[in-house]
């Protein structure tokens, strides 16, 4: 009888403590320094600002400029020496395999070090915390769509892998914690004034010319109408001019694009009535980056 109440005496007085408490006490002492691995800008740029401050070591895996789908044959050609020589002293990696299946970080590095443990930014491996909405259900490849452009979802895939990252560095936890509150602050701040923004706003109809944006405009709330896109991504007359009657038809205030389209492809948006925004692309905070491709939109509409 003692021992069940000392139990649950313990129990108890555990279930009070705060969580970095926990972790660290649970978390074997060591002097040596964590170190994590990240390739895609997206993980790299949230970890970057979640460990600002902190003595864990934060390497980037691939150069910034190498986009996804190119760092398979990247790390099974140039990069493999590179890389074995940074998984070989990692402590973890931070990847992007339940919405791209073929992200090829975690295996790669596990082959040089089996002990690394990986962080899924998008759904926690564990499933202690629910991961990001995507938008075609049962897909392993959402990669190209670029579901972080969600307010939401940048701000689910910074709490995945600030949790992790706490666990894995108990004595950086306060400082980790702390960024993230400001990190998920920006986003709150940033969501509450594009909603007031948006909520002045006659017409919120968009159309987009990227799958790389439509989770940026839905976030937003916005009226986004699918617009035909040639599948070569040639524009033939009759494919102009069906965009043009597309728009006028039905009134969309702006088309949005990540690259700048043809000339024949702007002068059909303007035959259309609609005016062209292209969001390009930027290897920075990525926090920075939203708030910059939101104000830019919101900008547009008014």
């Amino acid at each position: 009888m003692n021992l069940k109440l000392h139990h649950l005496g313990l129990a108890l007085i555990l279930a009070s403590l705060p969580m970095h408490t926990l972790q660290a006490a649970s978390a074997p002492a060591s002097t040596e320094k964590v170190r994590v691995l990240a390739a895609l800008p997206i993980t790299h740029g949230l970890a970057e600002q979640l460990l600002a401050g902190s003595q864990v070591e934060l390497q980037r895996a691939a150069p910034a400029n190498i986009p996804g789908p190119r760092q398979i044959s990247y790390f099974g050609g140039r990069g493999a020496a590179s890389l074995d020589k940074l998984a070989r002293q990692a402590d973890a990696v931070i990847a992007l395999r339940s919405i791209w299946a073929e992200d090829p970080l975690y295996p790669m590095a596990r082959r040089s070090n089996i002990r690394v443990v990986e962080i899924d930014a998008a759904r926690p491996v564990d499933g202690a915390l629910p991961g990001i909405a995507t938008q075609q259900a049962g897909s392993d490849d959402e990669l190209s769509g670029q579901p972080w452009l969600s307010i939401s979802n940048m701000g689910r895939m910074a709490d995945v892998i600030a949790a992790d990252l706490v666990r894995l560095a108990p004595a950086d936890a306060q400082r980790i914690e702390s960024n993230l509150a400001t990190l998920k602050q920006r986003l709150l701040k940033l969501n509450a004034g594009s909603e007031q923004a948006l909520a002045k706003v006659d017409n919120v109809t968009v159309g987009s010319l990227s799958e790389r944006l439509d989770y940026l405009l839905t976030g937003l709330n916005l009226d986004l109408l699918p617009l035909e896109i040639p599948e070569a991504r040639q524009w033939p007359s009759d494919a102009l001019q069906a965009l043009s009657t597309t728009l006028e038809e039905n009134d969309v205030a702006l088309v949005l694009h990540h690259t700048q389209p043809p000339k024949e492809v702007v002068d059909a948006i303007k035959a259309g009535g609609s005016q062209l925004l292209v969001i390009d692309e930027q290897n920075q905070d990525p926090v920075a980056a939203l708030e910059r491709d939101v104000q830019l939109i919101v900008k547009a509409l008014q």
